[in-house]
């Protein structure tokens, strides 16, 4: 469907809501409308069942009452769309911008799915999609939902996976057996919420109004809420400066005097930011530093392994040759950060000592023009994370999850990847 048509559909649609002459109600089915706008466009009670919407744009839109059932929406904008008491059932919305809508009493239950299959024709390239016939649930998986309603919606089983829910109003929304794995779910509203039994595995609660949901039979395993989440730091007889003293004398004097930070352990949320700090050569292994500010932090050689950094601001930070393995650092922002090795002499001859990310989850992180050059990322999770400018030259990604990357003027060159998959272009 070409713009021009899409437009005269939505033209004679509001002249039927509003009871004028030659207007007719917009029932389009099996289309393809990839890539259209549908700004501010007005259609309530409209019919687009089963039909390909990938990356179109609905900001503003309103589609009060209307029939999305089994739609592909992946990528949409749907930033402030009203979307009250649309039927979504089976629909897929994966990775769309959601920021703001309005969802009340919407249905996201389980549909059929309208799973479409691309075939080209010999001689003039068009495409055919035909009906799977397979039932699926509705998919909002790596959306961002900040700030949207969702009063009441219906979304059982629904897929919420890795969503930003921060801000959002699921005040009497039903979501049994919902995916909420890794979701951030910050401030957002849970007066009377149907949480049970869903899976809210390292999803971010802090701040949120969870005693008023019914979690009945959830799995909460790793979520971070505001409840601590290891050693209270604020009951150390030492301040933080008064224990970075003592750390500096101890890095100066190879270990002689002094005495090397260890925050292993520790909840390190409340302290807030740590800024431009030397931290060189701590240990702060399984310690909690979710939402901390690290930008311009120095924190080469340290040992890092299994700690929470989920949501932190690490923009510019200095971690050459230092441990994370298996650290989470789900959704931080590591534009500009330095995850490359650290050079020395010996014998003559200059050695590597790379960042070791070994089982780190780095979902969603942006690394957007970080040095990762010779990196041993072996085994960790960079679904969906922004690769773009990034120099992974001599990197180990063997057994790492490339889902979704974003892989845009990255450098490969010399990195080792798993036989078989894509390996994109190097510079």
């Amino acid at each position: 469907m070409l713009q021009r048509e899409l437009n005269e559909i939505i033209k004679k649609h509001g002249m039927f809501m509003d009871g004028r002459p030659g207007g007719a109600r917009a029932v389009i089915r099996d289309r393809d409308l990839t890539g259209l706008s549908f700004v501010e466009a007005r259609l309530s009670q409209s019919d687009f069942t089963g039909c390909i919407l990938r990356n179109c744009d609905f900001t503003d839109a309103v589609f009060i009452s209307a029939t999305l059932f089994g739609c592909d929406m992946t990528g949409a904008k749907l930033h402030h769309t009203n979307l009250s008491r649309a039927d979504l059932r089976g629909a897929d919305i994966a990775q769309a911008d959601l920021r703001g809508a309005i969802l009340d009493g919407a249905d996201l239950r389980e549909g059929a799915s309208i799973i479409r299959h691309q075939q080209r024709e010999s001689g003039d390239g068009s495409s055919i999609y035909r009906d799977s016939g397979s039932s699926g649930h509705v998919i909002l998986a790596g959306s961002d939902l900040s700030g949207a309603s969702l009063q009441n919606a219906h979304a059982t089983q629904a897929d919420f996976g890795d969503a930003n829910l921060s801000g959002a109003d699921l005040s009497g929304a039903k979501l049994q057996n919902a995916n909420l794995d890794g979701t951030d779910l910050t401030g957002s509203k849970m007066e009377k919420t149907d949480l049970r039994a869903a899976s809210l595995k390292g999803a971010i609660l802090i701040d949120a109004e969870i005693e008023n949901a019914d979690i009945k039979d959830a799995d909460l395993t790793g979520a971070l809420t505001d409840a601590l989440a290891g050693h209270d730091f604020g009951e150390v007889e030492l301040t933080l400066d008064e224990m970075l003293l003592r750390h500096t004398e101890w890095v100066a004097s190879a270990g002689r005097n002094g005495k090397r930070l260890d925050l292993t352990d520790y909840d390190m949320r409340k302290i807030g930011s740590v800024s431009g700090l030397r931290l060189t050569a701590i240990k702060a292994v399984n310690t909690v530093f979710a939402g901390v500010v690290f930008a311009g932090a120095e924190v080469q050689s340290a040992v890092l392994d299994g700690s929470d950094f989920r949501k932190c601001d690490m923009r510019r930070i200095d971690l050459r040759a230092s441990s994370l393995n298996g650290a989470v650092l789900n959704r931080a922002d590591l534009r500009q950060a330095r995850l490359n090795f650290l050079a020395f002499q010996k014998d003559g001859v200059e050695k590597h000592t790379p960042c070791r990310l070994e089982g780190a989850w780095l979902r969603y992180a942006d690394l957007t023009g970080a040095s990762l050059r010779e990196a041993v990322l072996t085994g960790a999770d960079l679904s969906f994370a922004d690769l773009t400018d990034c120099d992974l030259r001599g990197a180990d990604l063997r057994g790492a999850d490339l889902t979704g990357v974003v892989w845009n003027n990255t450098q490969t060159s010399d990195a080792v990847f798993d036989p078989g998959i894509e390996i994109p272009q190097s510079l």
